[in-house]
């Protein structure tokens, strides 16, 4: 499906039903506030991507995680916690401290060192500073922030480059080497034989959370477990590369340049769709930003109003569902493509469609009521780690 047939048929669905069926809605907006709609028409661009995809309720996983972690809304602190949306001197800003290193980097970026609960001293802090110090800073420092509203609109949700021609693939084998949300979800709905690559000494972080998170976004996959810090380990990585019909990946490109992994590289031994899951981008400015989905959606203005944050890090779901859709469309055609897919860029696609489908331009209730979100039952729980490492590595190596 191509971006123009996708904003075609985001334009004939209902985008405000589906954002209150969806369980995003009930999910968006103040605790004792009612629930709130969004311009952009994200459940709409889920749902017709899905279809593509051959989903029928697509639009449901963006609430999957608020369902089995039970998140509720919270306005203008996130559904899971980690992030707030803050008042800067000059506009609103989104700060996620959801990592040790993000609180330990405080002093360095704000001047501050409080001790307990940081929210109110960073608060404090975000106040009196303009927006682009503040993402400026961040971005040295490696600490999660956005400025409302900072990435323009997106043609397109991906960026697709071919590099070399080939036949269709059909049946593809999918190396997964992303974690958490977007990345493993994308995986997931490519489809064909997907096996999960984990370092034991730093696994999904999935594997932290309830166990039904990790099974919705992995169940099916077959698991190996790879360590990175060795030789032999890095050699086992290049097979898996080497045999790969699609790559998806969720770290920025210097964690690659650190294992000697050489994409392009990649692309040229045999034809590869890699996907790269990031928070701003593979290449330019955003390549060193971290970023999770919350404050990605913030920055291209996907925000209810007041502003609050839209559901629970919507940025994630949406893009591993369009991340799917731009790799499944590679395969389709054959050969090498790299397909650079960054939370923020999904974000700012689906809010380039605000309005289309009947999304609502306000900030009261529309669409019906707000269904409560829900979650997929698999069949099977997540392998557990390595549990196909020698099966998956002696096939490899018969097949030479």
């Amino acid at each position: 499906m191509t971006p123009g047939a996708l904003a075609a048929r985001v334009a004939e669905l209902d985008a405000a039903a589906l954002w209150a069926s969806s369980g995003a809605m009930a999910l968006t907006g103040d605790a004792d506030g009612p629930p709130l709609p969004v311009d952009a028409p994200v459940a709409a661009v889920v749902h017709a991507a899905g279809e593509a995809l051959g989903l029928d309720d697509a639009a449901v996983l963006l609430g999957e995680r608020a369902a089995i972690f039970g998140f509720t809304r919270r306005g203008r602190v996130s559904c899971g916690g980690g992030a707030r949306l803050l008042p800067a001197a000059d506009g609103w800003v989104a700060v996620a401290l959801p990592r040790p290193v993000d609180r330990s980097a405080l002093p360095a970026w704000l001047g501050i060192d409080p001790p307990g609960d940081p929210w109110p001293a960073v608060a404090l802090a975000v106040a009196g500073t303009e927006r682009a110090a503040l993402v400026e800073g961040a971005r040295l420092l490696e600490v999660p922030c956005t400025a409302l509203g900072e990435h323009p609109a997106a043609p397109t949700p991906c960026a697709a480059t071919q590099s070399s021609h080939a036949d269709p693939v059909r049946d593809p084998l999918v190396v997964d080497l992303s974690a958490l949300w977007a990345g493993p979800l994308c995986a997931q709905l490519i489809g064909g034989r997907v096996v999960k690559v984990e370092d034991p000494s730093r696994p999904d972080g999935a594997r932290h959370a309830p166990q039904a998170f990790l099974g919705v976004l992995n169940a099916g996959k077959r698991s190996v477990a790879v360590d990175l810090a060795g030789a032999a380990g890095r050699r086992q990585l290049a097979r898996l590369l080497d045999a790969a019909d699609v790559v998806v990946s969720s770290s920025r490109p210097r964690a690659f340049e650190a294992l000697g992994v050489d994409v392009d590289d990649v692309l040229a031994r045999s034809p590869t769709v890699w996907v790269a899951v990031t928070a701003h981008g593979w290449e330019g400015p955003g390549r060193d930003r971290v970023g999770f989905g919350d404050d990605a959606a913030v920055a291209a203005g996907v925000v209810a109003a007041g502003p609050r944050f839209a559901a629970d890090a919507v940025a994630d779901p949406l893009t591993g569902v369009l991340a799917a859709v731009a790799a499944r469309a590679a395969l389709a055609k054959g050969g090498s493509w790299f397909v650079d897919a960054p939370l923020v860029r999904a974000a700012a696609f689906a809010q380039s469609l605000a309005g289309a489908g009947g999304a609502p331009a306000g900030g009261g209730p529309a669409g019906g009521a707000a269904a409560p979100p829900r979650a997929r039952h698999p069949a099977a729980p997540a392998a557990a780690l390595g549990a196909d490492t020698d099966a998956v590595l002696a096939a490899l190596a018969a097949a030479g």
